[in-house]
């Protein structure tokens, strides 16, 4: 299994970043030249970062689908498909053989619509598969056949809102022939003669329309058909749907990148760390993440004697494609890494990534870096209102230099959250200059009488 398969287990939200400091032009002076004993320094230090291709991605069962049709001038094209089962509910009365079909219509639960141009309408595709999910792992390079002609299509309007429940009316050959079935039942017996009557469904964008779509997995994305039984006054209600109450159909989402053309054609081995000049960037479920390479601190605090971090931030930005219609990721997990360009984990399994500050950096026990799956790791968040991303990474630093800890170099895993506290995946991306990277260190130091 690799790496970010294991850390589908471990992935939570952290909290939004603290209050800003003193301004370093006044805090950067001794208390006292003549006498003090203890001096206030601020340093920055400048940082470069490289991208690195994960070689795969589980989307299996992330919660959502992630499809889109996209193309920018960092990564290129890239089309993105959502693949799922679907259930049907044994306790809800199918239609009677005498049943007459009043309409159907389908429901997409959305979670957030990824575009700058929220002015036209976007346009879902819906394809019937042709082969079964198998309960298997995928991943984002993963796929299963679908009919090349969706089953139907639907344009909606997301200028007010991009998190919210649309729906289509449907009328034609697939529901007529799904309404004809529930009455009969023969497919309605068990859930494996329904997935071979029904092997699931693949959400696509349009191409040409430049956005990314997250759907929820569950009751509210999926067919309900409303029909009336003889002597009815009013319709029944009888829903296809990708989840049933809290059991939510098997379901991943495959990325295809093409990035002829742009910085990041060269990108073409994974684990492989690439300099990509003056930028850098990710995108989360394509799997392209940013390395950040820490060793300038080496020299720096080999400068330093009896010295204590009062205050260190880690700060990336302003982003260089920031739209507030197409934010990036939320965060990131600031995972350690070395030369094999891979998460560092553990020798019990976890992996090794910055923890927040006041709390313990090293394992009292192994002497590993510490990590748990209660703890919430240190993240690097996006803020809003400076378009950057910025975390205090002051604790890390004080082990770093009282040699706790070796210094390690960063790889930030991108996430987005949820209210239930949970990382989902998206096509959420951004691209940073790097020289606006940096560390911005506070720190004491004291003198020997």
């Amino acid at each position: 299994m690799t790496w970010p398969a294991k850390l589908s287990a471990v992935l939570f939200i952290v909290l939004t970043i603290a209050t800003s400091c003193e301004d370093p032009s006044n805090i950067g002076l001794e208390l006292d030249p003549e006498n003090n004993q203890i001096g206030v320094f601020y340093q920055e230090i400048s940082l470069s970062a490289s991208v690195v291709l994960q070689d795969s991605l589980s989307t299996t069962n992330s919660g959502v689908l992630i499809y889109g049709n996209e193309e920018s001038d960092f990564f290129g094209k890239t089309e993105s498909i959502g693949y799922t089962r679907l259930f049907f509910n044994r306790d809800i009365a199918r239609p009677k053989e005498n049943a007459v079909l009043d309409s159907v219509r389908f429901l997409i639960s959305m979670r957030e619509v990824l575009t700058a141009d929220t002015i036209n309408p976007k346009t879902i595709n819906i394809h019937l598969l042709t082969e079964q999910i198998r309960d298997v792992d995928y991943y984002n390079f993963s796929s299963v056949a679908y009919e090349p002609t969706p089953s139907f299509s639907a344009s909606f309007n997301f200028t007010n809102r991009q998190d919210t429940i649309v729906s289509t009316k449907i009328d034609n050959a697939l529901t007529q022939e799904i309404f004809a079935e529930l009455k009969n039942g023969r497919y309605f017996q068990d859930i494996f003669s329904f997935r071979e009557f029904l092997p699931g469904l693949a959400f696509k964008a349009e191409e040409g329309e430049n956005v990314g779509f997250s759907t929820v997995i569950g009751n509210n994305t999926g067919f309900i058909f409303y029909f009336k039984n003889e002597g009815d006054t009013i319709s029944r209600a009888y829903p296809i749907a990708t989840g049933i109450n809290f059991n939510l159909a098997r379901h991943f989402s495959q990325v295809i990148n093409d990035p002829t053309g742009t910085p990041t054609e060269v990108v073409t081995k994974p684990t492989t760390s690439y300099d990509l000049g003056q930028f850098a960037g990710g995108k989360s479920t394509f799997g392209m993440y940013v390395k950040l390479d820490m060793s300038p601190l080496d020299e720096f605090l080999d400068t330093l004697v009896n010295a204590n971090f009062n205050q260190v931030t880690l700060e990336m930005g302003p982003l260089v494609n920031y739209s507030p219609n197409r934010l990036p990721p939320q965060f990131h997990m600031m995972f350690f890494t070395n030369e094999t360009n891979e998460v560092l984990f553990r020798t019990d399994g976890l992996p090794m990534a910055v923890q927040p500050d006041g709390r313990l950096q090293v394992d009292p026990i192994t002497s590993e870096p510490s990590f748990s799956q209660t703890d919430l790791p240190a993240l690097l968040t996006f803020v809003k209102d400076e378009k950057n991303y910025k975390q205090f990474i002051t604790s890390h630093m004080n082990a770093v230099y009282r040699k706790k800890m070796v210094r390690r170099d960063f790889l930030l895993y991108p996430g987005v959250s949820t209210q239930d506290r949970s990382i989902i995946q998206s096509l959420r991306d951004y691209v940073i200059d790097q020289n606006t990277i940096k560390l911005k260190i506070f720190y004491s130091r004291s003198r020997s009488l």
